[in-house]
């Protein structure tokens, strides 16, 4: 079965399990959580730094307390820091502490955004020491870069740009296959299995058996 660890595509595909993000707004829940979650079995949902409000992130975190423990959410995410869209920095990084303690109390993995804020992502990490797997999506930064952050524990999803950049194909290649996972995020047209094919020539393994370690990959977040 192929694993997409982080897709905005609500169709549904035997062959494919996904983990469909949900974006908590200040008004994103309303009453009903059915509607929410939109049918979906396996999602992950968080603030999106993007989605950061000075004046609405207490209700933001209580919503996301609330949800976090449902069966249906797998990861807390995508939560993280960005560097060139959203509030001040400062107030990503509280809302991002905040969030990691609470996919902390539920023991699910975390979904991180990080643009140009790898040091200050690097930091929290060596500070928080969270045991909750942190994985980050869209991966697509130099090996050297990859090599640091699987060597502190972090997990890498690549995704689009492993179809046509080099360098993303070869930080894939720098780093253990049991810190890798694939995504397709929110690209319209792009399938689980294109970026799978891609991944397994770079990597020179069988289709099949690279499935069989991406979902073994997803399993263990969980142990």
């Amino acid at each position: 079965m192929f694993l997409d660890i982080h897709t905005h595509s609500m169709s549904s595909d035997a062959n494919i399990k996904k983990v469909f993000n949900l974006d908590i707004t200040a008004t994103s829940l309303g009453e009903d959580l059915e509607l929410f979650f939109g049918g979906n079995e396996s999602v992950s949902v968080g603030i999106h730094p993007w989605s950061v409000s000075e004046e609405m992130f207490f209700e933001q975190i209580e919503i996301l307390e609330f949800l976090a423990a449902d069966s249906r959410v797998k990861a807390i995410g995508e939560i993280g820091l960005d560097k060139l869209k959203g509030p001040d920095l400062k107030l990503q990084e509280e809302v991002f502490l905040k969030q990691i303690r609470i996919a902390e109390s539920v023991r699910k993995p975390i979904i991180v955004h990080c643009v140009k804020s790898f040091n200050e992502l690097i930091a929290i990490k060596k500070l928080v020491q969270p045991k909750a797997p942190m994985i980050i999506h869209g991966f697509n930064r130099k090996s050297d870069l990859a090599i640091e952050l699987a060597a502190k524990g972090f997990f890498l999803s690549f995704g689009i740009a492993l179809i046509d950049s080099e360098l993303s194909k070869n930080a894939l290649k720098s780093i253990p296959l049991s810190q890798v996972f694939f995504e397709t995020d929110d690209e319209k047209g792009l399938t689980i299995g294109e970026v799978y094919n891609v991944a397994s020539v770079v990597l020179n393994i069988e289709l099949e058996e690279l499935k069989d370690k991406i979902y073994q990959n997803y399993l263990e977040l969980y142990l």
